[in-house]
């Protein structure tokens, strides 16, 4: 009598379900939310069990709010699979309770108002769950959360807890900003924003950390404006000492993302070798087809001296990669900047055999080198930075040789900085905080002519 009763309450209660997921629902919540893909792709699930102490809440994801529907405050977990292209919720026992979650139904643990957590696979996560049913029988899965909440998830895996206040405020800005300007760039996978590097790090309520919580809440709302309109925060690790206009790496051109000279920058030097038997392989994973390789030089830099096209010469075609192309042909982790020179270990590079002189008389270049600008003042130079031309190679005056073109069989690359380059770089964000400025100034000084606001 018990399972025959039960099987009738649960068939009423899987009909009761539907009709609360009508348009006419009330919204539970202001909060603004956003869809962050988990599992998708290759990594989609056939089933998942998704948990919560409190019970749950089923409901409607539309227009970036909740709509409240059917509680069940009874269950603390849930088991979702894909069964002929419905979403189906079962408990633990394996009594159904939802014939087909719809593909905008949402489950929220029963307390989100009040901060409460759900675990997806034991993962825990703010706010509610997504799952979207594919044609191949799998789901993806989805965190569907308010943005400040992403944030927090975003704000430890980009800028460490560790870093001071004002980064990490100026950080939780641009994320903030970034994520928005973002919204919908996987949505032909069914959600707005993935969690890899791709778009932005997010690790969910697991990741979080009260020094990175109170910088996201003393910023809260707060996004980056030019012109009355919210920009594409970019930022990156590590400027080399100039970031880059936004022209210079991609296609666009932005009025915000301006060149800037940076001052704050910390060292990032860098050093690769790839053979040419490597650059072959690479060069063909990406389409081209450049047969036997037999040079690879540098055939054109940006204003600030940055390599904006490498010439690869081959035995059935020469290659030319632009601007970011280059790395991410060759790697973007090996080729970690775009200010880089090529190495000739064949070259004579000791700094001693080369003179600087003024037409009367030379003197060898010390570890000192300063020069007068216009406005008459003295800077100190990094030998590292400077170099000499014998009218047929350069040598890097701190000893190492260079040459804009390599022939054998390898290309030795040696650059500083880290990332695309385009917006503001993390380490000189870190450096300027520690120096006193406000996450603001920061920001300033790394965009143009914005304003950070609500």
């Amino acid at each position: 009598m018990k399972y025959i009763r039960l099987t009738i309450i649960t068939i009423m209660f899987t009909f009761l379900i539907l009709p609360f997921f009508g348009p006419n629902a009330e919204a539970a919540s202001e909060e603004d939310y956003v869809k962050v893909g988990l599992k998708y792709g290759s990594s989609s699930v056939d089933s998942c069990t998704i948990s919560s102490e409190e019970g749950f809440l089923l409901g409607n994801a539309e227009d970036r709010s909740f709509e409240e529907g059917m509680p069940l405050p009874a269950y603390t977990k849930l088991v979702a699979s894909n069964e002929n292209g419905n979403i189906v919720l079962r408990d633990e026992e394996g009594t159904l309770l939802s014939s087909d979650l719809g593909s905008a139904g949402c489950i929220m643990p029963a307390d989100y108002e009040d901060e409460g957590i759900i675990y997806y696979e034991k993962t825990p996560y703010r706010d509610g769950i997504m799952l979207l049913a594919k044609t191949d029988g799998t789901m993806t899965v989805s965190s569907y959360i308010t943005l400040e909440h992403y944030v927090y998830g975003v704000l430890n895996s980009e800028l460490g807890y560790g870093n001071p206040i004002e980064a990490l405020k100026a950080q939780a800005v641009a994320a903030r900003s970034y994520g928005e300007l973002n919204l919908g760039k996987h949505s032909a996978q069914g959600f707005d924003l993935c969690c890899s590097t791709d778009c932005q790090v997010y690790k969910g309520y697991s990741d979080e950390h009260p020094q990175t919580n109170e910088a996201v809440d003393e910023t809260r709302g707060e996004m980056i404006y030019c012109d009355g309109k919210p920009v594409m925060a970019f930022y990156f690790k590590n400027s080399g000492g100039y970031t880059q206009n936004a022209e210079d790496v991609w296609a666009n051109k932005e009025p915000y993302l301006k060149a800037v000279e940076d001052e704050y920058s910390p060292k990032y030097p860098w050093s690769a070798s790839l053979s040419f038997d490597t650059i072959r392989t690479k060069l063909e994973a990406a389409g081209y087809d450049p047969g036997t390789v037999q040079s690879v030089s540098i055939s054109e830099r940006n204003d600030n001296g940055s390599v904006s096209e490498l010439k690869i010469a081959g035995s059935r075609s020469t290659v030319c990669l632009k601007k970011e192309s280059i790395r991410n042909v060759l790697g973007a982790a090996v080729i970690k900047s775009s200010q880089f020179e090529l190495t000739d270990s064949t070259v004579n590079g000791n700094s001693s055999a080369w003179k600087i002189s003024n037409g009367d008389s030379s003197a060898s270049p010390g570890d000192d080198i300063c020069v007068i600008g216009g406005n008459g003042k003295v800077r100190k130079l990094d030998c590292d930075t400077v170099y000499g031309y014998n009218g047929a190679s350069t040598v890097k005056l701190g000893g190492t040789a260079v040459s804009e073109t390599v022939t054998g069989d390898t290309a030795n690359f040696s650059g500083n900085g880290y990332g695309h380059g385009v917006g503001m770089p993390q380490d000189s964000a870190v450096e300027m905080a520690k120096q006193g400025f406000t996450y603001e100034e920061i920001l300033e000084y790394y965009f143009t002519d914005i304003k950070v606001r609500r």
